[in-house]
């Protein structure tokens, strides 16, 4: 009996304390400063998630929302529209007749289409009640240097609201056949006229090979957004998961190095 008395192996106890990790390196300055760096870069990817891609993520549904409601409708008379709060006008349908006075006013430039790179023709049109109308004529190709002027009096399509100049964004000089965006308030400038607020999106079909071609309405889909949140949402549990992993294998490294000591 006292023979097997000797020959029994340790008790678990012994195990486990030789093997409990010593995380007391956790306090240390460059660890401390390793703990800032690693939660501010799970806090950044978190940010990307709920605060930029969730949010853009219910914009393009609102986006959307707001499309189907004012785009598929029966379209009302440009003039009357405009009569209405232009902030609750966009993607309006509307219809109107009168008279081209410039079917080739200028082009805004790098735009792209169906894979093509080129530029939207854009012309004022005078509706009957004489109201000068910016129109969106369609999508032109960069080889295509003219577009045959549209041919009738009535034109249905969609009110747009202005494009400004945002951030680091191309300004407009003023100078040239061409602008790097539809804003109307620079139109006016260049050209010393009064254009009605907002500008056509014209609908108007044309040949499938003759160009402009109408620039089309946004897709009505959810967009990239969500699928990115969750994304940026990995990242941050998966950078979770590696620093803890990295401090337990260090807590464990620190525990043996002190053991032989």
């Amino acid at each position: 009996m006292a023979l097997a008395a000797k020959d029994a192996p340790p008790s678990s106890g012994g195990n486990r304390a030789a093997r409990a990790r010593d995380w007391s390196f956790a306090r240390e300055p460059f660890w401390l400063f390793s703990h800032v760096f690693a939660a501010s870069v799970v806090a950044l990817f978190l940010f990307f998630c709920f605060g930029w891609q969730i949010p853009r993520h219910f914009e393009r549904a609102d986006q959307n929302e707001l499309v189907e409601a004012r785009s598929f409708g029966d379209p009302i008379d440009v003039d009357a529209a405009l009569e209405q709060s232009i902030d609750e006008l966009e993607f309006t349908a509307v219809e109107t007749t009168g008279r081209w006075l410039n079917p080739t006013l200028i082009r805004v430039a790098n735009r792209s289409q169906n894979g093509q790179a080129g530029e939207w023709q854009v012309g004022v049109f005078e509706t009957d009640a004489g109201t000068q109308l910016l129109v969106n004529r369609g999508f032109v190709p960069r080889e295509v240097e003219s577009a045959e002027p549209p041919a009738g009096d009535r034109l249905t399509g969609w009110l747009r609201e202005t494009r400004v100049q945002e951030g680091f964004a191309v300004a407009d000089t003023g100078e040239g056949e061409r602008a790097p965006r539809l804003d109307i308030e620079v139109f006016e400038d260049r050209f010393g006229e009064d254009f009605a607020p907002l500008w056509l999106q014209l609908e108007t079909p044309t040949d499938a090979e003759a160009f402009p071609q109408p620039v089309p309405l946004p897709e009505l889909n959810a967009g990239p957004h969500f699928s990115y949140a969750v994304q940026w949402f990995i990242f941050a549990a998966l950078g979770v998961i590696v620093y803890l992993l990295l401090l337990r294998k260090r807590a464990g490294e620190h525990s043996q190095a002190s053991t032989s000591l």
